[in-house]
């Protein structure tokens, strides 16, 4: 098995295949077997890395805390991108896609180099709501976080979870999920109010993520919620280099719900980017 020491806790990863890095970063209430669907497209090509995050598969558990759980889970990420020792391509979903977000953006701060591109599936930069423009989006998405954060302090993991889980799916789809989905979430949705809290408590601009001068493929469904959507937008026109794709038929979960859709979108990325990039400044 593979691990990160990290500070007291400890990180897995799974680290597959040969050539240009992968690094893969998964939603919360996952894992790396998020991503396992793309294991056989990318292996004959490139290196497969994809962490466990903190509180999460074969990871250390998230511990009641004050610790940042940003800057955490940003930790595990930076360590796989110096443990890749080339430049690395970044796909990540939701949570996880917010994290690659900030991995490259510190990256670009740099000038490092480290970052050959992106394909971010709605990440969740929340901050990016902020102001009289979209409003009624970061009310929206504000008010999950202080229920799903509330529930949690309160003892109710299960409030908590169809508060978050009744946002992203709906709360009919939610209450009709498979229980084995359903107890994961409830057991992890601890980790994920402090992940609300911690990404709420940023307070980034679009402007700050203009330095990411790299290639970006931004992906959105087109029945996610509205301030998924809208966070797309923003990065679109922030960022230098980003191209938009649309699933149509699609919610916020599309790396479950529509894998070989997502499978030849990350395909189709790697492929205009290319897999020969060189890494410089480091």
């Amino acid at each position: 098995m593979n691990f990160l020491q990290l500070k007291q806790m400890q990180a897995h990863y799974i680290d597959r295949g040969t050539g240009t890095p992968v690094v893969l970063v998964h939603c919360s209430s996952s894992s790396h077997k998020a991503w396992l669907f793309l294991e056989d497209g990318l292996n004959s090509q490139f290196r497969m890395l994809a962490p466990d995050l903190l509180g999460y598969g074969k990871s250390t558990p998230w511990p009641d805390t004050s610790d940042p759980v940003v800057d955490s889970d940003l930790d595990v990420v930076m360590a796989l991108i110096e443990t890749a020792e080339a430049p690395v391509h970044l796909v990540g979903h939701s949570y996880g896609g917010f994290l690659n977000l900030e991995a490259a953006r510190l990256h670009a701060e740099r000038g490092s180099g480290a970052i050959a591109s992106l394909l971010l599936i709605e990440p969740v930069a929340f901050p990016l709501l902020k102001g009289e423009t979209h409003a009624e989006e970061w009310q929206i998405i504000a008010g999950v976080s202080r229920d799903c954060i509330d529930a949690v302090a309160a003892g109710d993991n299960e409030a908590a979870a169809d508060a978050y889980m009744g946002y992203w799916l709906g709360a009919e789809a939610w209450r009709g999920s498979p229980e084995r989905f359903r107890s994961e979430v409830i057991k992890t949705v601890a980790k994920v109010a402090y992940e609300f809290q911690g990404v709420f408590d940023l307070d980034h601009s679009p402007g700050d993520y203009g330095v990411i001068d790299c290639p970006v493929t931004l992906v959105r469904g087109g029945r996610s919620p509205r301030a998924a959507s809208v966070i797309v937008d923003i990065l679109k026109n922030a960022l230098p280099q980003a191209e938009l794709e649309e699933i149509a038929d699609a919610g916020h979960m599309s790396p479950f719900t529509h894998q070989q859709h997502v499978a030849a979108l990350v395909q189709a990325h790697l492929a205009r980017v290319g897999a020969n990039a060189t890494r410089t400044g480091i």
